[in-house]
């Protein structure tokens, strides 16, 4: 049976309504992709040129040549691929306790005391971060970007939520009786259910590990540790800015954050969607 015409029309509008905003929120990634194949003065020509006619290939390889960019990607995958694994390991760790051992003594007031550290700006943990980390020699090695927050305030509330509503107590149970110890549990029971919530939180905190600035600004010295953040940073000069290499750079610092968003867009939504932040 055919739909009425207003409702019709109605989806019409609709799928006009959501190519008109997915046209918005995909034209930053379009200027940014058609700039990085032009020349400097074709960047800011008025009125601006909508493709790139010849494209200028030179920006890739001019950055290529002039800064250490393949080092900084290297450091920019392993500082990311360090610390979200540790985060994710520790996060579903103390989201796990806190759900599914809520009689351990002190757990609630200490489940409030992290869901207080959210409220702490982060500037305010600069200072203090810097100076353990330095009586520790950990500045200017991956461990500097890795280790801070791992155990993420916000990460732990994620799993603690999701495990609490989406792990039944009756299998947990189950796998006691079946001889399981706890770690176990968590390891061959907990992880395996838990894997929407984890892809979700592994791309929160992989977008923000890879585009953090200001402890890579901080905390890394010399040029074989700059991550890329760092690297398209130190390329604005006070007098020039080579804006054809710092847009090449910038598609090139953009591309593996939307490949990995598209590797794993089906966990982030099941993880979204699934109710991993209800009471």
């Amino acid at each position: 049976m055919s739909r009425p015409l207003p409702a019709r029309a109605a989806r019409l509008g609709l799928y006009v309504l959501l190519a008109a905003l997915s046209a918005g929120f995909l034209f930053p990634f379009y200027w940014l992709a058609v700039s990085a194949l032009k020349s400097q003065g074709e960047i800011f020509a008025m009125p601006p040129a909508w493709l790139p006619i010849p494209p200028r290939w030179e920006n890739f390889a001019d950055i290529y040549r002039e800064t250490n960019i393949v080092r900084a990607f290297l450091n920019s995958v392993i500082i990311a691929a360090g610390h979200v694994t540790l985060a994710l390991l520790l996060c579903s760790l103390g989201g796990f306790a806190f759900a599914k051992y809520p009689g351990a003594p002190g757990a609630r007031k200490l489940f409030a005391f992290v869901l207080g550290t959210m409220m702490i700006p982060g500037a305010v943990t600069l200072i203090p971060t810097f100076i353990v980390l330095t009586k520790l020699h950990m500045v200017n090695t991956y461990w500097a970007l890795i280790v801070p927050g791992a155990a993420h305030a916000f990460g732990i509330f994620w799993m603690r939520q999701y495990v609490a509503s989406h792990v039944p107590d009756d299998l947990l149970q189950a796998a006691r009786i079946d001889g399981c110890s706890e770690f176990g549990i968590y390891w061959h029971v907990v992880l395996p259910i838990a894997r929407p919530a984890l892809a979700a939180l592994g791309i929160m905190l992989l977008i923000g590990t890879w585009n953090n600035l200001m402890m890579a600004f901080l905390l890394l010295r010399t040029p074989e540790m700059q991550t890329l953040p760092l690297l398209m940073y130190l390329l604005q000069g006070e007098t020039r800015t080579p804006f054809g290499m710092l847009m090449a750079g910038g598609l090139l610092t953009v591309v593996p954050m939307v490949i990995a968003f598209l590797l794993f867009q089906r966990q982030f939504i099941a993880g979204i969607t699934a109710g991993a932040v209800k009471a």
